[in-house]
C-alpha cells in the first residue's frame, strides 16, 4: 500500500496520505501503474457523463475530459512527449539527444508533437462517439488511462535506463517480468470491469472480450518495439520516453477500438 501511495503522489496531483519516501518501494510499485490509470479513468468517466448530460455538447465534453486529465497528472507525461520528439527528431548523437531531452525548454518538434497529439486525441474521441456510440465513448474514456499505463510498465520491463541517474531509474531497474505479469492481470481485469457491471448479452461480452485481448497483445507488442527503438536511438529508455509512450498509446488504443468495432460490423 505504501508503494501505491508513493506512486500516486509521484504520477498524479491527487491527494494521498503522506508516507515516508522509500525508493525501492516506489520502484517496485510500477506494477500497479494500471491501477493509477483506473483511478484517473473514474474521474474522466464521471466528468464525461456529467457534461454530456448537462451540456449536450460532445465537443465541450471532450475538451473538459482532456483538460481534467492534464490537471490530474500535472502534464508530466505530455512534457515527456514533447521532450522525446525534440530529442529523437534532432537526428544528433545519442548523448546530444539525451541532452536535448533533458533541456527544460521546448523546441519546434515538441510543439508540433503536442499540437498533433491534441488534434488526434480530440478527433479520435469524437469519431468514437459519433460512429460507435456514446457507450463506446464512455468505455474508451474510462479505459484508455489504464491501457496507456500498462504500456509504460511493458517499456520499463523491456529496456535499460539510458542515463547514469534520473527520476525514472528506480522504476526501470525494479520492473521485472513478475511486475509485467501483475500489470497485465490488472489491466485485463480493470478494462473488463465496466462490461461485467453492464447488462449486456453473453455473446456481445465474448466478442468485446476477444477484441480487447487482441488489442491488448497489439499494445504490448508496440510498447516492446518502441522500447527497443529507443534503445537503438539513445541506448535505453528514460522518463521522457515513458511519458511519450503513455500518451501515444492512448491514441493507438482509441484507433484500435475504432478499427475493431467497424471491422466487426463489416
Amino acid at each position: 500500500m505504501k508503494g501505491l501511495f508513493l506512486l500516486m503522489s509521484f504520477m498524479t496531483r491527487l491527494y494521498v496520505p503522506k508516507v515516508e519516501y522509500d525508493e525501492l518501494k516506489l520502484g517496485k510499485s510500477m506494477k500497479f501503474f494500471p491501477f493509477i490509470g483506473f483511478i484517473i479513468g473514474i474521474f474522466l468517466y464521471f466528468t464525461a457523463s456529467f457534461f454530456l448530460k448537462f451540456t449536450y455538447s460532445l465537443n465541450l465534453t471532450i475538451v473538459f475530459v482532456i483538460l481534467l486529465e492534464i490537471i490530474l497528472t500535472g502534464g508530466i507525461h505530455l512534457d515527456g512527449l514533447a521532450d522525446t520528439f525534440d530529442g529523437i527528431f534532432s537526428y544528433r548523437s545519442k548523448q546530444k539527444m539525451l541532452e536535448i531531452m533533458k533541456d527544460s525548454r521546448i523546441g519546434t518538434n515538441g510543439v508540433l508533437a503536442l499540437i498533433m497529439y491534441f488534434l488526434l486525441k480530440f478527433v479520435l474521441l469524437q469519431t468514437i462517439a459519433q460512429i460507435l456510440g456514446m457507450e463506446y465513448f464512455l468505455y474508451v474514456v474510462f479505459t484508455y488511462p489504464i491501457v496507456a499505463r500498462f504500456c509504460s510498465v511493458v517499456s520499463c520491463a523491456s529496456a535499460p535506463y539510458a542515463r547514469a541517474s534520473g527520476m525514472a531509474k528506480t522504476f526501470i531497474e525494479n520492473t521485472d517480468f513478475f511486475s509485467l505479469i501483475v500489470a497485465s492481470f490488472l489491466t485485463l481485469i480493470l478494462t473488463q470491469l465496466p462490461l461485467l457491471l453492464a447488462s449486456i448479452s453473453l455473446n456481445l461480452y465474448f466478442h468485446i472480450f476477444i477484441s480487447m485481448i487482441i488489442i491488448f497483445l497489439i499494445m504490448l507488442s508496440i510498447s516492446y518495439l518502441f522500447s527497443k527503438l529507443m534503445t537503438k536511438k539513445i541506448g535505453g529508455i528514460t522518463g521522457d520516453t515513458l511519458g511519450a509512450l503513455l500518451e501515444l498509446s492512448q491514441l493507438l488504443y482509441a484507433l484500435l477500438i475504432i478499427l475493431s468495432v467497424v471491422g466487426a460490423r463489416f
